[in-house]
């Protein structure tokens, strides 16, 4: 069941962060997510009383969203919540007259089997590469920017 993302979901939703090292490993990082989790709109996919995953997102133009925050416990990878969550956002998203999904990720030039797999999923809903910010998050950590129409 995917449900609106709320303020009492938090915990259980940094456990499944805190879940995933490879993805999540600088407590910053978990400590921003922390923050988006009590402060942002969002999606959860639960099943029996469980949080498997969620997503937070950003609408700070009128014409595009981003997803700033997704991520679905290590035990249920690749069975579709990923890609229910991305569908839930660009419901929203579409109805709110919205024309692009946004997402960063890590770009391949930070080689990481993870992010491979994270990109290869962002390219599976739907998103292409648009741009890399090298400065972003910094050189050990180069940004993709990937976008994803919604017409």
């Amino acid at each position: 069941m995917i449900r609106p993302l709320t303020r009492d979901d938090a915990d259980r939703c940094e456990a499944i962060i805190r879940g995933l090292p490879d993805w999540f490993g600088l407590e910053e990082g978990i400590v921003e997510a922390r923050g988006y989790l009590e402060s942002h709109d969002g999606f959860v996919v639960e099943e029996d009383g469980e949080v498997l995953g969620f997503l937070t997102y950003t609408s700070e133009l009128p014409e595009s969203a981003e997803i700033t925050w997704m991520a679905v416990a290590a035990g249920v990878h690749r069975r579709g919540i990923g890609r229910a969550l991305t569908d839930a956002l660009v419901s929203r998203a579409a109805a709110d007259g919205r024309e692009l999904l946004l997402v960063k990720t890590l770009a391949s030039s930070q080689p990481s089997p993870e992010y491979a797999a994270t990109r290869a999923f962002y390219r599976s809903v739907g998103f292409v590469p648009l741009a890399v910010l090298p400065d972003l998050w910094g050189p050990a950590n180069p940004c993709l920017l990937m976008v994803r129409p919604l017409g």
